[in-house]
């Protein structure tokens, strides 16, 4: 029975049995890892640093594949997200969304970063949570083999030196004026919208929030970040729609 040491953020925790719990942790280097703990919920078994939304340092014990929790030491928790239900539900949806795109075996380190600088700036609530959470898409999205083509035109290959650009969610590409007329599907960008795409793709994970949109342009950026998502994974997601069920106004 080897064992292991690893830092990680909690995404997910599940009760098992009678006293059990399953946890799914995101390790710094970006694999998804499933841990079991035994007696998690037996009295004074309980250890606060093993629980959802929070960044922990684990030792584990593997056996066959399998992880199960010896010890954890809390690095950090974002336990003061639940004191606004909608930041908490916004940070359950990033964490289901990295979970997905997330993968045992395979390492990426950025996901991890991207996923704790996001939750540190809901946590310090000095950015637009709308912007945190479609710049975590945009850029999760990237990261993970569904990155969007912005610098040539998706039609006719040649590079788009003049405004305005057109942006296709489905196709996951850019195009110009003339051939986003002709073929159709394309949606005209806010200048300021391609900017802070551009911004997104391309800043340091620490600095992809550190920016600002208003107006029409952060409406179209949301929008379009949120569609790119849900169009290219081809699924929906249950903290989402929770998400948005806090949005919708009292009737």
């Amino acid at each position: 029975m080897a064992e292991v040491k690893l830092r990680a953020l909690v995404l997910r925790e599940v009760d098992f049995g009678d006293w059990d719990r399953y946890l799914t942790v995101l390790a710094e280097d970006g694999r998804r890892v499933e841990i079991l703990c035994k007696n998690a919920r037996r009295g004074k078994k309980t250890n606060p640093a093993a629980r959802q939304l929070c960044f922990s340092e684990f030792i584990l014990t593997e056996r066959g594949e399998k992880y199960a929790l010896r010890e954890a030491d809390l690095v950090h928790s974002f336990f003061v997200l639940a004191e606004d239900i909608e930041r908490y539900a916004l940070a359950c949806y990033l964490c289901e969304l990295t979970s997905a795109l997330s993968d045992p075996g395979l390492e990426s380190p950025a996901l991890c970063r991207l996923l704790l600088t996001a939750l540190l700036a809901l946590e310090r609530k000095k950015r637009d949570p709308a912007l945190v959470k479609a710049a975590f898409e945009l850029r999760v999205m990237a990261e993970s083999g569904y990155a969007p083509d912005l610098t040539s035109c998706g039609v006719c290959g040649e590079v788009i030196e003049n405004p305005p650009v057109c942006f296709s969610v489905r196709a996951g590409t850019a195009a110009d004026a003339k051939c986003a007329k002709r073929v159709g599907g394309y949606t005209q960008l806010v200048d300021s919208t391609l900017r802070a795409m551009l911004h997104v793709l391309t800043a340091e994970p620490n600095k992809v929030y550190a920016f600002a949109l208003s107006g029409p342009a952060r409406e179209q950026f949301c929008g379009m970040a949120e569609e790119y998502v849900k169009y290219h994974l081809g699924r929906e997601f249950e903290s989402l729609r929770f998400y948005r069920s806090l949005q919708m106004p009292m009737k």
